[in-house]
Parts: C-alpha cells; sequence; structure tokens
C-alpha cells in the first residue's frame, strides 16, 4: 500500500511586513511587523509558505523566527527609484526600517521567499522573470522556482512562487506554468502567489487549460494551484480577521493587504 502525505502550503504577499489599518477601530504601527508575521504564519506548523513583497534583506530573520529552512529569490536588490542607482543592502535595509510608511519597496529592495518545514529538503532553486527587459517596465516581475524533496517518502516536488503585474498578468502566469513545468521534469507541481489575478481572468484560465487545478473559491488575486498532485483541501483565503494583531492592549492591527490563502496537498 502506498503511503500519503499531506503538505499544508500557504501563500501570503506579507507587504515588506507592514500593517494595513482596514478601518475605524485599527491602529498603526510605523514600524515593520515581520516577527509577529512569522508568529502568524506558522502557529499552524505549515510544510511550505510563499511569500511575496520581501525585503530582500529579510532571509535570515525569516530563518529565525519561523525556524523553517529559507531560500530567496531578488526580484530586484536595493537601489534609488527611477534613477536605477544600487545602494548598498544596508542602507537600503536601513531606510526600509527608519521609514516604513514613505520607503518601501525600491530603496529596500524586494523578493520572494519560500520556506519549507523540516521533512523537506531544498534540492534545487531558480529564478525566472516574467516580465520583459525594458528600462522603464518597472517592477521586474520573477517565478521562483524550487525543488524539494520529502525525506521520509522519497518523492519531490516543484513549487512555483509568483508575483505577476496586474497588467502583465496573462502572459506572465502561463509563462510561470511553462517554465514550472519545464523545471519540474515530470515531478508533482505546486504553483502560488500573488498573481493579481481573478478566478475567472484570463491567466487563471490558461492555466487551468493547460491542466493546473485549483478548486477553490473566490479567493481574491492570491491563489494556490497543483498539477500532478492532489488537493484535500482546496486553496482557501483566510478569513481578514485572523491576520488581526493586537499589542499591549492597544487597537488592534491588520497585517498586510493581502489575506493569505491556504491549500492541502496530497503526495502519493
Amino acid at each position: 500500500m502506498t503511503e500519503t502525505r499531506s503538505l499544508l502550503v500557504r501563500t501570503w504577499n506579507i507587504a515588506h511586513g507592514r500593517d494595513v489599518p482596514p478601518g475605524p477601530g485599527y491602529g498603526h504601527a510605523r514600524r515593520k511587523l515581520l516577527e509577529e508575521m512569522c508568529a502568524v504564519m506558522v502557529e499552524d506548523e505549515p510544510d511550505i509558505v510563499l511569500l511575496q513583497e520581501v525585503p530582500v534583506w529579510a532571509g535570515s530573520l525569516l530563518h529565525e523566527h519561523t525556524r523553517m529552512g529559507v531560500t530567496l529569490a531578488h526580484a530586484y536588490g536595493a537601489h534609488v527609484p527611477f534613477l536605477h542607482v544600487p545602494l548598498p543592502l544596508a542602507a537600503g535595509a536601513a531606510l526600509g526600517k527608519a521609514l516604513p510608511d514613505v520607503i518601501r519597496t525600491q530603496f529596500e529592495g524586494q523578493g520572494q521567499a519560500l520556506l519549507y518545514g523540516r521533512d523537506l529538503l531544498l534540492v534545487s532553486v531558480r529564478r525566472v522573470q516574467l516580465n520583459e527587459r525594458r528600462r522603464l517596465r518597472g517592477e521586474p516581475r520573477i517565478a521562483q522556482l524550487v525543488r524539494l524533496r520529502h525525506r521520509k517518502l522519497g518523492v519531490e516536488v516543484a513549487v512555483g512562487n509568483v508575483h505577476a503585474d496586474p497588467r502583465g498578468a496573462p502572459a506572465q502566469l502561463e509563462k510561470a506554468g511553462f517554465v514550472l513545468e519545464r523545471f519540474a521534469r515530470g515531478a508533482p507541481m505546486i504553483l502560488g502567489g500573488d498573481m493579481n489575478a481573478g478566478t475567472r481572468s484570463a491567466g487563471m484560465r490558461s492555466l487551468a487549460g493547460r491542466g493546473w487545478i485549483e478548486d477553490g473559491g473566490e479567493v481574491g488575486i492570491d491563489h494556490l494551484l497543483v498539477r500532478g498532485a492532489g488537493l484535500e483541501w482546496p486553496a482557501t483565503r483566510w478569513l481578514p480577521q485572523r491576520r488581526d494583531l493586537r499589542l499591549n492592549g492597544s487597537l488592534p492591527l491588520r497585517l498586510s493587504d493581502h489575506d493569505p490563502v491556504d491549500a492541502v496537498v496530497s503526495l502519493a
């Protein structure tokens, strides 16, 4: 009899560790809340976590506060916006921490991170740019490709972590699915992230036409899909209150402007 192993997979755009006040009754912290986000994202011990809008300096912090393995792919490094002048990583991090409401993505750099639990072993990684290389193209959009091996089962799974551009999402999602299929070489696949595309959008329909399955309800613009694997629990968005945080009896803070999305994936 074949043993089956289920993986709890999560995707979350963490908005550079900021809280986003949703309205009256909420406070606002003028500092990054990455440590608090780490506690929220791992409280139920997920196996794989895909993160978008991650400061490029935050890899060691994520590992320290989640105790998960971490691999990080840069979309772009610290730099002066519009002038495209590179900044030392420490300078970008200092600016981002000191002025989190003003200095956000460009100065401190931005990336995507994949976190994996102790039952999984990192095999290989790859970074693929999804939009065209033009000087005034705006943000580079990437697919972070990661191959993991389940230590007990000996099964490998290929995971794609995507942050697509709203205007370019159809072509970028199609490319992300294609490059992940090539990277997987027949292994089960998970594709997720902030796709900036609704369930019925052209980009999501294109993925469905290539055999990708989500089977979720209306999850917004963040998605988790599988191909060559089973879904024990389809993509489901958190209730917004689940990411609310209270500090020292003050008004609650709402972490990020995105709800995390979870799915339970089965590997034979």
